[in-house]
């Protein structure tokens, strides 16, 4: 290709795995240094086959792709790059293969690490990272393959499983890249991404179905199936003009555009709430019979050895029978090693966990024999990447085995997938098909059918929502809400806050393998705003810091609310 020329062709490609069904029909594309673009699209729509065009891990069935410079991937599942049993040898691991001399390794790896945030993890095992972290460690290898000059970054799904903070570090690195010149092209279906792209495509059913500017996009995410961001939506709706799309820049821009909102007292008044809402509720008392009960629950990994690492210490908490318990932190808390003792993944390594009897009496959660056995029928872990349980060759067989597995016939077993495959919303006609054949959408849905055809009494799930499209994401809050009503425990690991907030009836922060809150969402606000605001929703942020400028407006993460108390007091 001439020089200055596009980094990334991409001429009338079409890409089939069987040469039967097409997944992309004539994408044409050209993506020059320094532009960032963001795909977006919705589950099943192709954006992971495109990102393994990009890469040459796929070659067009038909058309062109010419690649032009170094092109260095992210991959939606972290599991899948991750190489090295400790995560400064994974960072190195692309350099030292291309031959890199170990003083410039060394270089890259630090720095890579560094803008991830992972740099006081360098010598921990990559394996006792969480999700969250595991996806950092992704981008940090890709980092290190290219040095801070890359030519063009392709991400898919690069902030899927992390928090709002981490999403924001990552953001800060993609805003740096691109500012140093490289091409960005972030593959996704999370509107936000789009606040910091020049171009914006979105890919359906593998076409194009739109291509434009940031701004005109939004005039057309509507028809197209998107909601706007809360922020850009507020923005819009109110007509201010703001700095940035941020909550400093909006806040500012409110205050500015409706002075009538101040009260002359009201950030004292503020404070007086917050501590009335503090002094009420802070590990609050079960106030219905519990399903487990978790007293000072410890947990490390690679005890004895150098990498050792205290992931739980002191843990505890009491999940309520037929109620929907959220657990939200950090990026790296410990919530995913919390859920997974729970059906005995993981053995007790110091303190207790209880769980209701046959008699409603509690009793010592077993770790041995038909007992143990019995609790994981009791109890159905989805997790957090439906590909670690995944793993017969059609949906059927995936969903039959548990049952057969605890000893139906096959008729009872079939009859069980069926019941599953109804509940979830997945037609006759994923039967036959291979679970990792599935949208990342589908295969989340038949990860979670495969869990109740068991019948279990309790549904425990590592990020329900995370890496789905808006569509898939309400599917899977209705099923848990509906779930929960027919008498199921429902305990979710989550970052979907918006989520946590509307349909939980207990919420558990953790930070640092501690537990900082327990009790009503009503409560746990005033502890969250006061330290872990910036995992919060930006609505709820927004309200906070117009409300500590003595604005009157409610504590909420619902934008319509917040816009509808806006605009009465215009």
């Amino acid at each position: 290709m001439e020089s200055g020329g596009p980094i990334i062709t991409l001429k009338d490609v079409g890409f089939s795995y069987d040469g039967v069904h097409w997944v992309l029909r004539g994408i044409s594309l050209s993506v020059r240094r320094g532009e960032r673009v963001a795909i977006l699209g919705h589950n099943g729509s192709g954006k992971s086959t495109f990102v393994k065009i990009l890469g040459a891990l796929l070659t067009p069935s038909q058309g062109a792709c010419f690649v032009r410079g170094r092109v260095s991937l992210v991959f939606q599942n972290p599991e899948s790059q991750i190489v090295g049993a400790v995560v400064e040898d994974d960072a190195a691991f692309a350099p030292e293969n291309q031959g890199i001399e170990p003083a410039e390794i060394e270089r890259r790896v630090a720095w890579a690490l560094e803008k991830v945030g992972l740099l006081h993890k360098r010598k921990a095992l990559s394996s006792a990272l969480s999700g969250g972290e595991k996806q950092r460690l992704a981008l940090a290898g890709a980092l290190a393959a290219v040095g801070p000059d890359p030519a063009c970054l392709v991400l898919d799904e690069p902030t899927a499983m992390l928090d709002p903070q981490g999403r924001a570090e990552v953001e800060d690195v993609l805003r740096y890249l691109h500012g140093a010149g490289a091409a960005i092209v972030q593959v996704t279906h999370q509107i936000e991404s789009v606040t910091g792209a020049d171009r914006v495509l979105v890919l359906s059913q593998g076409e194009w179905a739109w291509q434009g500017s940031r701004e005109a996009f939004w005039d057309a995410a509507g028809s197209l199936g998107f909601g706007l961001p809360p922020l850009v939506s507020l923005r819009r709706c109110l007509g201010v003009v703001v700095e940035s799309d941020s909550v400093d820049g909006l806040a500012k821009a409110i205050i500015a555009f409706i002075p009538s909102l101040r009260t002359k007292d009201r950030a004292k008044e503020r404070e007086k709430e917050m501590e009335k809402e503090r002094k009420q509720e802070r590990f609050s008392p079960v106030v219905s019979r519990s399903f487990f009960q978790v007293r000072d629950l410890g947990c490390g990994f690679g005890a004895g050895t150098p990498v050792e690492t205290l992931v739980l210490e002191n843990v505890s908490c009491f999940i309520p029978a037929g109620g929907w318990f959220s657990i939200l932190g950090r990026t790296g808390s410990g919530k995913s090693t919390l859920i997974q003792h729970l059906n005995g993944l993981y053995p007790v390594q110091s303190g207790e966990i209880s769980i209701i009897g046959a008699q409603g009496e509690l009793v010592s959660l077993p770790i041995r024999g038909t007992e143990l056995r019995n609790l994981r029928r009791r109890v159905g872990l989805v997790f957090q990447s439906p590909e670690d349980q995944l793993f017969s060759p059609t949906v059927r067989e995936e969903l039959a085995f548990a049952p057969l597995n605890w000893g139906l016939s096959k008729k009872e077993a079939d009859a069980a997938a069926a019941e599953a495959m109804r509940l979830v919303g997945l037609g006759e006609e994923y039967l036959e098909r291979s679970p990792l054949r599935l949208s990342g959408g589908e295969r989340r849905l038949a990860a979670i059918a495969s869990v109740l055809a068991a019948g279990p009494e309790c549904l425990v799930l590592d990020e329900p929502t995370a890496g789905l499209d808006a569509a898939y994401r309400a599917r899977i809050v209705e099923l848990l809400s509906w779930l929960k009503e027919e008498g199921k425990a429902i305990v979710t690991v989550t970052h979907d806050f918006e989520m946590a907030f509307e349909r939980s009836d207990r919420i558990f922060v953790m930070d640092g393998g501690r537990g900082l809150f327990e009790g009503s969402v009503t409560g746990a606000l005033p502890a969250l705003l006061e330290r872990e605001s910036a995992l919060l929703p930006e609505v709820l942020q927004l309200c906070d810091s117009l409300r500590r400028e003595g604005l009157s407006v409610p504590l909420t993460w619902d934008a319509d609310e917040l816009l509808e108390s806006l605009r009465v007091s215009e």
